[in-house]
């Protein structure tokens, strides 16, 4: 069984060119502010260059450490899902559900011990189906009970 991996991030292309637009725009927003201060003009342009450098280093963040990886993978063991707004801790494992319900975008997932109700509304559409067929073919392989909700 082949594994199933769904992953949302910003293409490395966009990324690499905000990192160096707003690398460049902190520099020269630096400077600016720089020569403003070392000429006493505590005036528009000092206040310009600390703005270009609080949008550069809020660009530069929010492409690097704020960028939150959605991620759904679906193997034979495990179903992991980080989506925002979910309860799910990582992930489920395969041998302690008892039951799954299908539903059009929201997946519930009765445990030995947890119940979760999973909702995929942020998911496009094809990979949706593509991960409804795949929990289809873990049920069945594993012999889980599963109904359309």
């Amino acid at each position: 069984m082949n594994d199933l991996i769904i992953k949302y991030s910003i293409p490395q292309r966009i990324k690499m060119t905000t990192l160096f637009a707003a690398g460049f725009l902190v520099a020269l927003s630096l400077g600016l502010a720089l020569v403003e201060a070392l000429n006493n003009h505590f005036a528009f342009y000092f206040f310009v260059g600390l703005a270009g450098v609080l949008i550069g280093a809020l660009a530069i963040l929010s492409v690097t450490v704020w960028l939150s990886d959605l991620r759904i993978e679906i193997n034979s063991t495990q179903l992991i899902i980080k989506l925002p707004k979910q309860k799910i801790d990582g992930f489920i494992a395969w041998e302690n559900v008892s039951q799954i319900g299908i539903g059009l975008s929201i997946i519930t997932i009765m445990g030995n011990d947890k119940n979760y109700k999973i909702d995929f509304g942020n998911v496009k559409y094809n990979d949706l189906r593509d991960i409804k067929t795949k929990l289809i073919e873990v049920c069945e392989a594993k012999n889980i009970p599963f109904s359309n909700l």
